[in-house]
């Protein structure tokens, strides 16, 4: 039989296998090894019985006796491969954990001693070659390809390894790495000879009683697990519930009375404690807001068909609840439901409100877990275990059967837009693709819709749902602005905190009452600058300044991950005037920590940021304690700024909200609405403690400002929503950048030129904008340049005709132009900053 497999590269086409006659055939969805180039891939097969073609290559192995991928992913992966334009097994590696797709693996292996000589030697001949070699000395057994190259930070190793191999220092190998399989424990049942005859078991348990009492112990418990309809109990828990011995359980066997059996557990996580309240939320009786939404979704879900509605309520009005009513609706019709969050640092505390209310049948997906834990976790909701879904973008691929709801929470968050590799689509947006293709409800929810989902509901095409009151009888939080330019003219500025700011966070201590305090940037300083020549450390790959991170001495670039030692003195010109331009959460830190030891308050402070939450279970650490009292005072990063819900929080203290409103970006207001409005409604959520806001800025006039201060969302969207009118900006168009990238400055200028000029400048459908250099225009030591097309969205609702040009031209270009020296990537719907 012939197969029709997508695999995961970028090239736009399918390729057909086969498979031995003598070997069972392979359900569409499965997974399959087969050979490409000199390589093995995972594949999924996506059509059975094609036609033959010839010189085809046959399957090497299936993976799947059933499909790994149900229909409704299969069919969900194929529409974004067509909208977002990649390959369709691109689209589907997205939908797989990493630990179900094995590939082959180049190996290194030494094959005899090196000395301090011999790497001398060749140091001087060949001095790369050297360091490859001294490599492999350093580390024990084979190592792969790929961890040779992020050593010695070069991926131009081929030459040096096929010389070294020339020379009989090495062996190169090609091997194929094992998938992840299911984690197994011991587990001991009672024999079966035993289990079905009475007589016998009687005997048996009158034997023990006078012999062995320890083993009549083990047996009994063996014999009501299998009565309770229980397979294997797990050895370590049969001893430890028994107080038996391993040697009363080794006779036990012996004597024919039970067998061990290897059990499949799961990888998982579990928490003794709960962030914040552990109150079953399924009791609490519902506003009568809250139960007109929820009302509205179910009976969206009984329609049986695609309904998309915008939760729209203000920060507290207790959105989460109503997700839980709607979700257990969907559970007790026997379907599946997916809950969508945009930042992992969520998942912690409303996993634990889930569970609360959904006991076991609730499983989280994100990238923090390990490869293991995560394949498990998969499989469990392949298996219909688990019939609800929390996590990030990533989690949409989730495969549950029979979805009857998703929910987008926080649908307006810019971390839902997938930056790369492909497909670059945002989770929004796709969820809604599902949600259609599924014929079931979705469900965004937000307290600042995204101007595209807001118009969309103006339009009709989306039901919009309002809550307009906080839950619990809590009052919105007051919101104070404080003008950094007067406080800096005053004197009244201790760093990056104003007089006001330092005064409330001290009351809140006193008060042992919660504080969060936000700055988007981490590290101490943007930047490090001489103030005798001006000279500012560059990232060597990219053009950006580097980041100083005072904790580790280092500067930091955080688009590529270069870093270095912080200098003490300036490399140009040797001065040691060095000054830290800028703030960080590093430095706020430090600055308050410095005041309030100055004035002898004892507080905690800690910092919630990237790089303070790189440990497994950080996130949920830090909430942990801070939701219990132990921390006083949260310094953190967007991660802090939604979704959080810990009633001792009365202080939220915005550090500079200039710093997202002067982005070259047209979203830069709209995110700095939606960021302080966010962030402003993690005060003051319970009705015993009200709540206050204080917003630092040098632009206290600016619209946007005056928008989140005073919660006039409407008047702010309606002058936004013309603005973008009269500019031809989403919503009214879609933004197609078309980039081209590579290591020489002027080959790459070449390129997009001719890619341009395949496009035209203009048509009914959409507008070609000349290539230029984005503002970032060298990213991880390639050059840089875009190719900006605005899809009018009135002219060409799908983008099937702007698509349709733009894929020509890619062909054109690839049949005609391209070189492997400059890389094409298509970012469909791209988010503002290019």
């Amino acid at each position: 039989m012939y197969y029709s497999i997508a695999l995961p590269i970028p090239v736009r086409r399918l390729f057909t296998y086969v498979m031995a006659a003598d070997r069972p055939p392979a359900p569409r969805g499965a997974r399959v090894l087969v050979p490409f180039g000199k390589r093995v891939m995972t594949g999924v097969v996506v059509a059975c019985d094609v036609e033959p073609v010839a010189d085809v290559k046959q399957v090497i192995e299936v993976l799947d006796d059933v499909a790994a991928l149900p229909p409704s992913i299969l069919d969900l992966t194929r529409f974004l491969a067509e909208y977002y334009m990649c390959s369709w097994g691109e689209a589907i590696q997205a939908a797989l954990p990493s630990g179900l797709t094995p590939q082959s693996v180049v190996r290194v292996e030494l094959l005899r001693d090196v000395t301090e000589e011999d790497l001398s030697t060749m140091g001087r001949r060949a001095p790369k070659r050297a360091a490859l070699l001294g490599t492999l000395v350093r580390h024990s057994g084979d190592v792969s390809v790929a961890y040779l190259q992020q050593k010695l930070k070069s991926t131009t190793i081929a030459d040096q390894l096929q010389a070294l191999q020339h020379a009989g220092w090495v062996r190169i190998t090609n091997s194929v790495d094992e998938q992840h399989a299911p984690k197994t424990q011991v587990g001991v049942m009672i024999s079966e000879s035993l289990a079905s005859m009475e007589t016998a078991l009687r005997e048996a348990f009158d034997l023990l009683d006078a012999k062995a009492p320890k083993q009549s112990v083990l047996l009994g418990q063996l014999y009501l697990a299998r009565h309770a309809g229980h397979g294997p109990v797990l050895r370590t828990a049969l001893l430890s519930e028994t107080g038996a011995s391993a040697s009363a359980l080794d006779g036990l066997i012996k004597r024919g009375f039970a067998e061990l059996r290897d059990v499949v557990v799961q990888r998982t996580e579990t928490h003794a404690t709960v962030i914040g309240s552990s109150k079953d939320e399924s009791t609490v009786e519902l506003t009568a807001e809250q139960a007109v939404a929820v009302d509205a979704i179910i009976e969206g879900m009984r329609s049986g068909t695609y309904r998309p509605f915008l939760l729209d309520g203000v920060t507290g009005s207790g959105k989460t609840i109503v997700y839980q009513r709607a979700i257990a609706h969907a559970l007790e019709q026997g379907r599946s439901a997916l809950l969508l969050v945009p930042e992992i640092s969520l998942t912690p505390q409303l996993m634990d409100r889930f569970r609360i209310v959904f006991g076991d049948r609730v499983a989280v997906l994100h990238s923090r877990m390990g490869v293991g834990e995560r394949t498990d976790t998969w499989r469990a909701i392949r298996n219909g275990e688990r019939p609800l879904v929390i996590g990030p973008r990533s989690a949409l691929f989730a495969p549950l059967e029979r979805c009857g709801l998703i929910i987008v929470d926080e649908e307006h968050e810019p971390s839902y837009k997938q930056d790369d590799p492909a497909p670059r689509y945002h989770g929004r947006d796709a969820a809604m693709m599902r949600a259609s293709l599924e014929q079931c409800v979705v469900v965004l929810g937000t307290a600042t819709p995204s101007v595209e989902t807001r118009f969309a509901a103006d339009n009709g095409k989306i039901t919009r749902l309002q809550l307009t009151h906080r839950a619990d009888g809590a009052a919105m939080p007051k919101v104070r602005v404080v003008d950094l330019r007067e406080a800096r003219k005053s004197g009244q500025l201790h760093g990056s905190y104003t007089r006001d700011l330092l005064e409330s966070i001290q009351e809140r201590i006193e008060r042992k009452e919660g504080t969060i305090l936000f700055l988007n940037r981490r590290g101490f300083a943007s930047q490090l600058q001489c103030m005798d020549c001006g000279d500012v450390p560059m990232c060597k790959n990219c053009d950006v300044a580097l980041t100083y991170h005072k904790a580790s001495f280092a500067l930091r670039c955080h688009y590529c991950g270069y870093a270095e030692p912080a200098r003490t003195m300036c490399l140009v010109c040797g001065s040691v005037d060095l000054k830290e331009a800028g703030s960080g959460t590093q430095r706020v830190e430090e600055e308050l920590v410095s005041y309030l030891q100055g004035r002898d308050v004892q507080a905690v402070v800690h910092r919630m940021d990237i790089d303070s939450t790189q440990r497994k279970g950080s996130h949920r650490a830090i909430l942990q304690r801070f939701a219990q009292g132990e921390i006083d005072v949260l310094i953190g990063t967007q991660m802090i700024a939604k979704g959080l819900d810990i009633g001792r929080v009365t202080l939220v203290g915005v550090i500079n909200a200039d710093a997202q409103l002067h982005h070259s970006d047209f979203r830069a207001g709209e995110r700095t609405v939606q960021l302080l409005t966010q962030v402003a409604g993690r005060s003051g959520r319970t009705g015993a403690r009200p709540g206050e806001v204080i917003i630092q800025t040098s632009s206290p006039d600016h619209a946007a400002i005056q928008a989140s201060v005073h919660l006039q969302l409407e008047p702010w969207y309606r002058v936004e929503l013309t603005s973008r009118r009269e500019a031809h900006y989403p919503p009214y168009t879609r933004f197609i950048v078309v980039e081209c990238s590579g290591l020489d400055e002027s080959t790459v200028a070449q390129h997009a030129s001719v890619l341009a000029q395949l496009l035209p400048a203009a048509t009914d459908h959409f507008a070609r904008l000349d290539p230029v250099a984005p503002p970032i225009p060298r990213m991880r030591n390639r050059f840089r340049q875009v190719i900006v097309i605005k899809n009018d969205k009135t002219a060409d609702p799908s983008g099937k005709y702007c698509r349709a040009h733009l894929q020509a031209a890619l062909d054109t270009y690839q049949a005609k132009y391209a070189h492997s020296s400059v890389r094409v990537t298509v970012d469909v719907d791209a988010s503002g900053a290019f």
